[in-house]
């Protein structure tokens, strides 16, 4: 069991911060909320040591405030890009893969998708963080990322049955 100390507690915080996150059904609310979570959780990971994983949260930060301002294509290529460029030099661990892939797919969501698919690739991009923060050991990220799960799930239930009834 991991010790609770000051970087774990930064990682709770950030947890809390993003456990309300998916309730937002509004699209921009929902990447502005995300934005201000990555930045908690990239300090997080920074104190634990995962570079590959602050480096996924700080780029994911920037990406999710820039879709709130473009959805262009050659923006969304561009932090895609920055997440393979200086996310694969500091793999330490064949896990950490992972937060990079997701994170891709989380982008192309956020920049070219709304309602139900945004919520399915960023629920896909949460399975793989999940994942990472499982093995690296990280109280909050597996909270957060649990939490995530359930809370999008909810918020996919609930906008399905909006669908069905307009």
């Amino acid at each position: 069991m991991p010790e609770l100390d000051f970087a774990q507690s930064i990682g709770i915080v950030a947890f809390l911060i993003g456990a309300t996150a998916f309730l937002h059904q509004d699209g921009n609310k929902f990447r502005l909320h995300l934005t201000f979570f990555q930045i908690v959780l990239c300090s997080h990971f920074i104190l634990m040591g995962a570079i590959t994983a602050a480096i996924g949260c700080g780029i994911s930060a920037l990406r999710s405030y820039a879709s709130t301002k473009t959805q262009s294509g050659y923006v969304m290529g561009l932090f895609i890009a920055l997440l393979w460029i200086m996310g694969l030099p500091n793999l330490q661990y064949s896990y950490e893969l992972l937060t990079i892939f997701g994170a891709s797919v989380a982008t192309y969501g956020l920049f070219k998708t709304d309602g139900l698919t945004l919520r399915f690739l960023i629920l896909f991009n949460s399975f793989c963080w999940l994942t990472n923060n499982l093995l690296l050991g990280s109280i909050g990220g597996t909270m957060m990322e649990a939490t995530f799960i359930v809370v999008n799930l909810y918020t996919i239930t609930n906008l399905i049955k909006q669908a069905r009834e307009t």
